[in-house]
């Protein structure tokens, strides 16, 4: 990896030099843990963020935060500084780690920045009312809510956790593996919280209880690089438990390719077979005694989402729904037709406080397929385009015209390099976003909203001020965030993603 500034080149060697005497943080901790948060290499990292800092605080947001909490009154200047000095990155810079217990207890460890290391545990020994030391820690126990926590430190190591967990770390329970690593990571492992879901005090119906074990955990991880940020994920499933389920949810058919998308601000594909879930619900609901038909056999097992984004706020306000093109695969286009129109029917039902709903259709022609214009009251107009073996749903004519346009995804050379680059062959889900044009359309339109939802007039030109920083702060982000792709894939029992977006840092 090449580096495009010299000095973060100058930190990771510097940092890859230093002694490796130290323990990593999950070697000090207790096993068993059934989540956990994890971060490293921190300190280093926020070297990327520089720039970001700089504009962040050349804005003013920390004095227009103090100014609006003075106001309301219920936290002070001089709170949210300490704040400030405790809650930041170094408390983790060098190393941080937060688990919890199938029994409930939690504990965390913290290796802060060298360079915040003292002000930190100075900070802390004064907050300690009743401090005492054991095994090289000081530590002062609190009550939170009749439950004993500990928070400590041994000189360089910041500690907090329920007494349970903490007593094992004392008496020398280490070893914690983590399933996953990252600049930050996060993990779920469902299995050791299983025995809780046959617990009788539950009383889940066997069915429920199978459904919920047929998913192991969650985990994802993100690494800060040069180029961008990486992310990956992993969602394990046991197939022995709710067999049905765990085939909807791991496809064997590819997405639709995102290249023959009209082009817009985002566009996903994916596979998931509406009609195998329209069965799977009807028996669920069946098995547990309700009567409920869900009948989606006119549909196909691929659908898709183009965003087609709006560049005037006022727009924005007035369709909350956006402006999106869905797109379903269909095996009976009319009865796939008749069935959303049954739907959107309903729902225009509880859109008008009288529930009449203002349902109108009115017959049109878009991109030589028939048309219907779809009335539904408050919820404003949908259009439904029927193709041969397709429906689209847009919630715009904005987005319906996007079936007009030849301009499509395969045309944006930002998505074709980030394709060619990163998308494997094959892929069961897959995702494109055009972050620029996404940060500057939030930036256009938060203003506006937040004016809307403030009634005090002194509170809002302090709430304007903070909302005007606050765009100008998305539309820097925008100079400096590009696009950002992603894809899901099954490997054996796993769906596993992976993504990337890309940051002039």
């Amino acid at each position: 990896m090449l580096y495009k500034k010299p000095y973060l080149f100058l930190l990771a060697l510097v940092f890859a030099l230093l002694p490796a005497t130290a323990q990593s943080l999950p070697a000090l901790t207790p096993p068993g843990a059934t989540a956990g948060f994890y971060t490293r290499n921190l300190a280093i990292k926020k070297a990327f963020f520089i720039d970001f800092q700089t504009e962040w605080n050349r804005l003013g947001f920390f004095d227009s935060i103090k100014d609006l909490a003075a106001q309301d009154g219920e936290v002070n200047a001089d709170d949210l500084q300490l704040l400030s000095e405790i809650l930041n990155v170094d408390l983790v810079g060098r190393e941080g780690l937060l688990v919890v217990y199938p029994s409930g207890d939690f504990f965390a460890l913290a290796r802060p920045s060298a360079n915040r290391v003292d002000t930190l545990i100075a900070l802390l020994n004064k907050s300690m009312e009743n401090p005492e030391t054991r095994n090289g820690w000081k530590l002062d126990r609190t009550e939170e809510g009749n439950t004993p926590v500990y928070v400590g430190h041994n000189g360089e190591l910041i500690l907090i956790g329920s007494e349970g967990a903490v007593e094992r770390f004392l008496s020398g329970e280490r070893g914690l593996k983590l399933p996953v690593e990252g600049d930050l990571a996060f993990w779920l492992d469902a299995e050791p919280l299983w025995p809780l879901l046959e617990s009788p005090d539950l009383g889940l119906p066997p069915q429920v209880v199978r459904t919920l074990k047929t998913f192991g955990g969650f985990s994802w991880s993100l690494e800060i690089q040069d180029g961008g940020v990486f992310t990956r994920s992993r969602l394990p499933l046991n197939p022995d438990q709710d067999a049905e389920l765990a085939r909807i949810l791991m496809p064997a058919d590819p997405a639709w390719p995102l290249d023959e998308l009209p082009k817009g601000v985002a566009a996903s594909s994916m596979v998931f077979d509406l009609a195998a879930f329209g069965d799977y619900a009807t028996r669920y609901a069946a098995d547990l005694g309700a009567d409920f038909q869900l009948d989606l056999s006119a549909f196909g097992n691929r659908l898709a989402l183009v965003d087609a984004g709006s560049t005037d706020p006022q727009e924005m306000l007035q369709n909350p729904i956006g402006n999106l093109l869905i797109v379903l695969e269909t095996r009976d286009a009319l009865t796939a037709e008749v069935t959303l129109l049954s739907w959107i029917q309903m729902l225009a039902g509880f859109s008008t406080p009288e529930g009449t709903g203002g349902f109108t259709v009115e017959a049109l022609e878009i991109a030589g397929m028939p048309t219907k214009k779809i009335g539904v009251g408050m919820l404003g107009t949908l259009y439904l385009v029927a193709g041969e073996d397709r429906l689209y749903l847009a919630t715009s004519e904005r987005a319906a015209r996007l079936l007009e346009s030849p301009d499509q995804l395969a045309n944006d050379a930002a998505y074709r390099q980030l394709a060619e680059t990163y998308l494997p062959d094959q892929f069961h889900g897959v995702s494109y976003t055009n972050n620029r044009r996404s940060l500057e359309q939030m930036a256009q339109m938060l203003p506006m909203m937040m004016m809307q939802t403030i009634d005090d007039p002194d509170a809002q030109a302090l709430v304007f001020e903070l909302a005007d920083k606050y765009a100008q702060f998305l539309n820097f982000l925008a100079e400096r965030v590009g696009s950002s792709i992603s894809y899901q894939q099954v490997q054996g029992n796993d769906l596993v993603g992976f993504g990337f977006t890309e940051v002039a840092w």
